[in-house]
């Protein structure tokens, strides 16, 4: 790993591979719903839309045909907290890649008639999500854990807050975000750290100071919320979910072991009881969501509403004995080695070794080493779990958000108390 600033605010972190030949680049902006106020909401979303529309010198047709031409890949995804706008090339291929991808990032167009028509397919996209429940239940939850913060909004924005976006605001966005010390660049793959700093350092023309952009606040303490949307669907999509750690907490690892006894994997807990077990679910899941200064522990499961009862008395059963009694080595074994095997097998994506180089830079101001991760890891104990377990599942901080046949679910959540 090198990390080099190639000019004063612009960071490159890099990744030698030996054994590919390829390279993934990505440019991580410090632009997400977490810098937004509600009126601006979806704007980053919007701006990484409007990027691919055109810069002063290349049109979208251009930009795409650039990495057609060479059999490249090129896309962009919104966080909370960041934008990150990347592609993947063959490695002679590499300086063309710089110098397109600096181009859209360095000399947006934002075009009102793009901006027009942009919006429009935005709109679509949230049409198409709110027509997936099983998605955007995920989005419902967020805003039940945090109702009065920005971590809690959608990040694609919301019908009224599209409307109100102009491209003055757009513009205005763009300056505050993509200018120096606020994006970092990493690559992994195939490539000459100097050469790529080179090419970066002589394609990057970024304005050096613009308005500071929105300072990140924590959560207020506040009563989680509860959402619940009626929709004359099959299955009833479920999930709840507590407030958890942030990215900085070192009860992290602790945290990811807790999760992936309960939710992850064949093995897990609620996989075995909910559908091995008594067949009421095909799929039942946890994740967890960790930002910069907080987090949340979530529960996913879509069933037949008529099961959902049973479906919470054994969760319910499930999160009253991991918060009791120690789990067993064998189980910490487990849990260890599957998350020791997802880290090491996902560093074999160039892809993955640049995700880690920019989040890392960009949110925490380093690149932790996957020899220390494991290394905590390891140190996990059985007690560590059961502490983090008590901290973390307390009912007066659940969060619940369904879509689907939900007339009878506050009956059924009498197994947490409601």
């Amino acid at each position: 790993m090198q990390i080099t600033e190639i000019k004063p605010g612009i960071v490159l972190a890099s990744k030698q591979v030996p054994y590919v030949r390829s390279v993934a680049l990505g440019f991580w902006v410090r632009s997400g719903v977490a810098y937004e106020t509600a009126a601006l909401q979806g704007a980053s979303h919007f701006l990484e839309h409007l990027l691919f529309k055109g810069t002063e010198t290349l049109s979208a047709r251009d930009i795409s045909e650039s990495f057609d031409n060479i059999g490249g890949e090129i896309n962009a995804y919104t966080a909370k907290e960041y934008t990150c706008f990347y592609c993947k090339v063959v490695d002679q291929h590499l300086k063309t890649a710089v110098d397109v991808l600096a181009d859209m990032i360095c000399h947006a167009r934002l075009d009102p008639a793009d901006v027009a028509k942009e919006r429009n397919v935005v709109l679509e996209e949230i049409s198409m999500y709110e027509d997936s429940p099983d998605e955007y239940v995920h989005d419902l939850l967020a805003a039940a854990v945090w109702p009065d913060h920005p971590l809690g909004r959608a990040i694609l924005g919301t019908r009224d807050s599209l409307a109100a976006i102009d491209t003055e605001c757009l513009r205005s966005f763009y300056q505050q975000h993509y200018r120096l010390g606020n994006i970092v660049i990493a690559a992994a793959g195939s490539l000459d750290h100097e050469q790529l700093a080179a090419w970066l350092a002589d394609r990057l023309d970024l304005p050096a100071s613009g308005p500071a952009p929105l300072a990140l606040t924590l959560p207020e303490v506040s009563t989680p919320g509860c959402s619940l949307v009626e929709r004359p669907s099959e299955q009833l999509h479920l999930t709840f979910g507590f407030p958890g750690l942030s990215q900085r907490d070192e009860r992290l690892y602790a945290w990811n072991l807790l999760n992936n006894l309960l939710g992850v994997g064949m093995s897990s807990r609620l996989f075995q009881r909910l559908r091995e077990e008594h067949a009421l679910v095909y799929n039942a899941y946890t994740y967890t969501a960790s930002f910069q200064r907080t987090g949340y522990s979530a529960f996913y499961l879509g069933l037949a509403p008529q099961n959902i009862a049973l479906a919470l008395d054994l969760i319910a059963a499930e999160l009253a004995d991991i918060c009791q009694q120690e789990i067993t080595a064998e189980e910490l074994r487990r849990a260890k080695e599957q998350v020791k095997g997802a880290l090491i097998m996902g560093m074999e994506s160039t892809a993955n070794h640049m995700a880690r180089l920019g989040s890392g830079l960009l949110l925490l101001d380093r690149v932790q080493e996957v020899e220390d991760v494991i290394k905590r890891v390891e140190a996990v104990t059985a007690a560590d779990i059961l502490s983090l377990a008590n901290s973390i599942f307390r009912r007066e901080q659940m969060a619940v958000a369904a879509v689907g046949k939900v007339q009878a679910l506050p009956g059924s959540m009498a197994s947490f108390g409601w």
